[in-house]
């Protein structure tokens, strides 16, 4: 079989997902491609109404429009609201969302190098956002979690039962979080903004982290961000979105395929090769 799979998305001409599910597909010895359509909103509906893929992946800013044309969706993309892996059953369009997934296994990666964990910010209100809420609650609790974005007022009511399913979760404007960071045991920028498809900065500056903490920016290109680059600065362990990357698209392999992906393997050998690249 040559198995046909793709990533959607806008403005992602820098992707590495081609570069993982290819590595995936050769140590696995399968026969595939991996293509990138990067595309207008116009122009999702058709693309997902295609029968010529076998699997997809979503990508910014698509994760939540692509919920919505979904014909199923798994429980992780149902609580989510977000679906970043797109796969056919019985003619059926099933959603799934392995974010939650690869953000659990990155930080628990890291959890052992942080010291009494409690609370925790999280920076955006997107996909991203969401499926890191609900890996830190579900597997992560009890945390005090705090979303900051443009407009609180609106984010607690798009998040809605989301936000009641992990108890104590608070939402907080850009600029109290900026201020209130130091008091932050782990930070996770979950935006694109800082990133090569979207230049600039989501917190006002200046920025000052508490020694220690952990602070995550799912952005991996550039590899170290400006947001890392600070937090290094202040003496906080780092972490760029490299990890979760693999791990989310292990998963999605797997929903494809039904073979293992050798995610360890991976980690070892094909992750410093990205980390350089």
């Amino acid at each position: 079989m040559f198995y046909r799979f793709g990533l959607v998305g806008e403005n992602i001409s820098y992707s590495l997902s081609p570069a993982i599910f290819e590595w995936g597909l050769r140590e696995a010895g399968l026969s595939g491609e991996y293509r990138v359509h990067d595309i207008s909103l116009e122009e999702l509906p058709l693309l997902i109404r295609q029968k010529d893929w076998d699997g997809l992946s979503v990508t910014v800013p698509y994760k939540r429009p692509v919920y919505e044309l979904c014909s199923d969706l798994t429980a992780r993309a149902s609580i989510t609201g977000a679906v970043n892996t797109l796969y056919r059953k019985k003619n059926n369009l099933y959603g799934d969302n392995t974010d939650v997934l690869g953000f659990q296994l990155a930080l628990s990666r890291r959890w052992i190098y942080s010291d009494d964990v409690r609370r925790a910010l999280i920076i955006g209100s997107g996909g991203a956002a969401r499926a890191v809420l609900v890996a830190l609650g579900q597997s992560f609790a009890p945390l005090s979690l705090t979303v900051a974005c443009r407009n609180p007022e609106s984010a607690r009511d798009d998040l809605g039962s989301l936000l009641d399913q992990f108890i104590p979760v608070q939402c907080c404007s850009l600029d109290q979080a900026s201020h209130e960071l130091a008091s932050f045991d782990l930070v996770v920028q979950a935006t694109p903004v800082g990133g090569v498809r979207v230049p600039g900065s989501v917190l006002p500056k200046p920025w000052v982290f508490k020694k220690n903490a952990l602070v995550f920016d799912l952005i991996y290109a550039p590899r170290i961000t400006e947001f890392l680059k600070t937090a290094e600065k202040c003496g906080a362990d780092t972490e760029n979105g490299l990890v979760m990357l693999i791990a989310q698209a292990a998963a999605s392999f797997e929903i494809w395929t039904r073979m293992p992906f050798p995610l360890e393997h991976a980690l070892k050998n094909l992750l410093p090769e990205l980390q350089a690249a």
